[in-house]
């Protein structure tokens, strides 16, 4: 990993951006990492846009918030061309195309399925922003799996704990399967 890996997550309210955000804190500071961990979202909880922010580092980290994003997570079209401006010339974009339509910009595109995953598992979209962790896992340079498994695991609520291990466990077949067939 880099000194310093600056990752934004962004969408809108209701898809848990916030949670997928502070579920990243979470798993780098069991890595042993320094973290600094952000979010904000519009007046409005469902349907507002919403950000999440992660910076992790092997040093102190001195600002807190994302200046240059290494990694973007777009779970919605509007998140992907409000914070596309804001991206490192060598960085990646993760992206959703149940919402995410992106153009050609130079990035490194890497297109997670999470949604559809999601319905198709679970019948519903809510564990979407999990399956897109266990993509970013596969991803070199971040989080491991092992240690996003442990962060979820602790700040799951029971109840949707075995659904959220299933999803970040998707996520990571996913990548594996995309490698696989590259």
């Amino acid at each position: 990993m880099r000194e310093i890996i600056q990752i934004r997550l962004a969408g809108f309210g209701g898809q848990g951006v916030v949670l997928a955000g502070m579920l990243l804190a979470a798993a780098g500071v069991k890595e042993g990492l320094e973290v600094a961990n952000s979010n904000s979202y519009g007046a409005q909880a469902r349907g507002s846009a919403c950000k999440a922010e992660v910076v992790l580092g092997k040093r102190p980290i001195i600002f807190p918030h994302v200046l240059t994003s290494d990694i973007l997570i777009a779970f919605s079209h509007e998140a992907y061309g409000l914070f596309l401006p804001d991206m490192a010339p060598e960085g990646t974009i993760l992206y959703d195309p149940y919402h995410v339509s992106p153009g050609e910009t130079g990035h490194a595109y890497v297109e997670v399925p999470a949604t559809q995953t999601a319905l198709d598992t679970f019948g519903t979209p809510q564990s979407a922003n999990i399956v897109m962790l266990g993509a970013l896992t596969e991803l070199p340079e971040t989080i491991s799996g092992k240690s996003m498994t442990e962060a979820v695991r602790e700040n799951s609520p029971r109840r949707f704990l075995e659904a959220n291990l299933k999803a970040l466990a998707l996520g990571i077949a996913l990548m594996k399967n995309r490698k696989g067939s590259d």
